[in-house]
C-alpha cells in the first residue's frame, strides 16, 4: 500500500509539473490529484524538491536502461547509418518518456549530472569517433561536432517541448543540417 501511494503522489507529480512546470505546481494540487491530504506528501518526501529528486530516481530507473539499449543497437553500422539511427531511435526514447523529459528540463537545476546525459555524451562521442576511424569527419572537427549534435538534441527537445509536435519528426533533419549544413547547394 506504501509504494502505491507513492508512485500515485509521483505519478502526479510528474503530470501536474509536465503540464504546469515546477513554478506553476503546488504542492496541494499534487496531494490532490494523487488523491492524498497535503500532509501525507510529508510521510513520504521532506519537501518539493526532494520528491522531484524521487521522481527522477523513479523514472530514470525505466529510462536509462531504455537509452542504453539506443546506445548499443548500432554498434554495427557504419558512421552515418549509425547516427542516422541513434537520433531517430533517441527521439522515439524522448518521445515515450514526453512527460518525464519536460519534467527533466523544468527542475534542471535538482537533476543530478550522471546516469543518461554522461551516457549520452559518451554514446555521440563514441559515435562520432567512428566516423573519424570511417575517414568521413576530421578528426580536428570531432570534438565540436560532438557538442553540436548534443547541442542539437537539447535544442530540439526545448523546441518540441514549447511548441508541441513529436521529437523523432526532427531526427533526420539535425543529422543532415549538423552532417551537410543549411547552405543551399548548387
Amino acid at each position: 500500500m506504501r509504494e502505491q501511494v507513492r508512485a500515485a503522489i509521483l505519478d502526479a507529480a510528474e503530470e501536474l509539473i509536465a503540464d504546469r512546470g515546477l513554478e506553476g505546481t503546488a504542492l496541494a494540487q499534487i496531494a490532490a490529484k494523487a488523491g492524498v491530504a497535503v500532509g501525507t506528501l510529508y510521510n513520504y518526501f521532506d519537501d518539493r524538491d526532494a520528491m522531484v529528486r524521487a521522481l527522477f530516481a523513479t523514472r530514470r530507473a525505466t529510462f536509462r536502461p531504455q537509452l542504453l539499449a539506443v546506445i548499443a543497437a548500432g554498434k554495427g553500422l557504419r558512421f552515418e547509418a549509425r547516427l542516422r539511427r541513434f537520433m531517430r531511435e533517441l527521439f522515439e526514447v524522448f518521445e515515450a518518456n514526453r512527460r518525464y523529459i519536460k519534467v527533466a528540463f523544468a527542475a534542471e537545476h535538482l537533476k543530478q549530472q550522471q546516469g543518461a546525459p554522461q551516457d549520452l555524451r559518451l554514446a555521440i562521442e563514441e559515435i562520432v569517433a567512428a566516423g573519424v576511424a570511417e575517414g568521413v569527419i576530421a578528426k580536428a572537427s570531432a570534438q565540436l561536432l560532438a557538442t553540436m549534435l548534443r547541442g542539437a538534441i537539447r535544442a530540439v527537445v526545448v523546441q518540441r517541448i514549447e511548441a508541441g509536435g513529436a521529437f523523432p519528426d526532427d531526427a533526420d533533419g539535425v543529422v543532415s543540417l549538423v552532417l551537410d549544413g543549411a547552405r543551399r547547394r548548387g
